[in-house]
């Protein structure tokens, strides 16, 4: 199957980009199909799973998002560490940057679980999942966020097996926590 990029538009710049692109590709049925779509650009992100495994803990984050306020929904979400990557910076290096800043651990070792596109028919956002080793009683710093990003994250521990099962009830409902969850411990006994 082959396309051609007819052109790109830049609707809109500001925290995020907005994209008109314009392209024609193959057709499944042998024709071709000439099309325009909308890009909402942010770059990439990480998100990190960290996990004692001396005491079987997954360490959760809770946080204001945007997404359910516009929805009328309560807004603060259980999530992991999670941020995005600083222009050419390398997921790994986003990953333990964002570990100690939101959560004040840094992994002793980071497994990579997976790579998803977030939305791809409206965005090019890809978030790199990783599995970061911690001991619980070992923080390097506070957490809780930075305040020039409008950060108030609340940071807490639960049982691998509890935050599995948080997963399962819906009360985790945002994807890259619920994919990197059960990548990372979906299959063992218990979880």
């Amino acid at each position: 199957m082959h396309y051609k990029l007819l052109g790109r538009q830049l609707l809109h710049q500001g925290f995020f980009r907005l994209d008109k692109y314009r392209a024609e590709h193959e057709r499944y049925d042998g024709g071709t199909l000439t099309g325009e779509w909308e890009l909402l650009e942010r770059g990439d992100a990480v998100a990190v799973v960290l996990h004692d495994p001396r005491r079987d803990e997954v360490l959760l984050i809770e946080q204001f998002r945007v997404g359910p306020l516009a929805r009328n929904e309560h807004p603060w979400l259980t999530e992991i560490v999670a941020g995005m990557l600083d222009g050419d910076e390398e997921p790994e290096v986003c990953a333990r940057r964002e570990c100690i800043e939101e959560a004040g651990y840094e992994p002793k070792s980071l497994k990579q679980l997976g790579v998803f596109y977030v939305s791809p028919g409206g965005t090019s956002e890809r978030i790199f999942m990783y599995l970061g080793e911690v001991d619980a009683g070992q923080a390097s710093g506070k957490g809780g966020g930075l305040a020039i990003e409008d950060e108030d994250i609340r940071v807490f521990w639960v049982k691998r097996s509890e935050a599995i099962e948080m997963v399962r009830k819906g009360q985790i409902q945002s994807a890259a926590p619920m994919l990197a969850l059960m990548l990372a411990f979906g299959d063992r006994p218990g979880g």
